[in-house]
């Protein structure tokens, strides 16, 4: 049975306990968190938290509880904290990975900074759309298979080699190397391959990445 009341300062708890503070809090998990509570009450409380200062509305449909900044005020919400919880990983489950032209620029293969950071993600119903978050420009791709942990670095690994056929300098292959983080699963690569033209995995195939990985 839902309860028709629910304390400010119990919220306030509950929330800073499950999420911390300075994090990104959807408005969706405040309301499947609190669902024995009645939804205009528990909206009632946000709207009173928001004007006592003690929660902050970033962008629609996104919370953050402040936290005091060194210098005096408060810290506001790095968006790539929002990006990352909706698109990439939330409590631990991987949904998505960087990609494009900002996946090539984070291990060294361009030093051309991207307009917009682009990620493949299993969280979009599109096959592509670019999307602003404040001042901040994403490019979302919808994932062609389940995206994990596993093998989300084994999706970028391919789609480096699918834009990249030269040598690699050394540090760019050691910043290859640390994406995936251990020996390479061929299943897992065999599977993600299926994604791609043949060409991503024949280049691999072909580098010394692939030699260091597979050892």
């Amino acid at each position: 049975m839902r309860q028709a009341n629910i304390g400010k300062e119990e919220l306030i708890e509950r929330l800073e306990e499950r999420f911390g503070r300075n994090e990104p809090i959807f408005i969706k998990e405040i309301l499947d968190a609190w669902n024995d509570y009645s939804r205009p009450r528990v909206f009632q409380i946000i709207k009173t938290l928001c004007d006592d200062g003690m929660l902050i509305k970033d962008v629609p449909g996104v919370y953050y509880l402040p936290k005091d900044a060194f210098w005096g005020g408060v810290l506001s919400l790095d968006t790539m904290k929002i990006v990352e919880k909706r698109y990439v990983k939330a409590d631990g489950k991987v949904t998505g990975y960087y990609s494009g032209q900002t996946l090539m620029n984070m291990v060294g293969l361009s030093n051309q900074v991207p307009n917009a950071d682009e990620i493949v993600t299993v969280n979009e119903a599109t096959r592509v759309r670019t999307i602003s978050i404040g001042k901040a420009h994403f490019i979302l791709r919808r994932a062609k298979i389940r995206i994990d942990e596993k093998n989300a670095p084994v999706m970028q690994l391919l789609e480096i080699f699918n834009r990249y056929d030269k040598p690699l300098a050394l540090y760019q292959q050691e910043n290859v190397i640390a994406l995936v983080g251990g020996r390479l699963d061929e299943d897992v690569l065999t599977e993600c391959a299926k994604c791609f033209p043949k060409r991503a995995l024949q280049n691999l195939k072909k580098s010394e990445v692939y030699h260091v990985l597979t050892q």
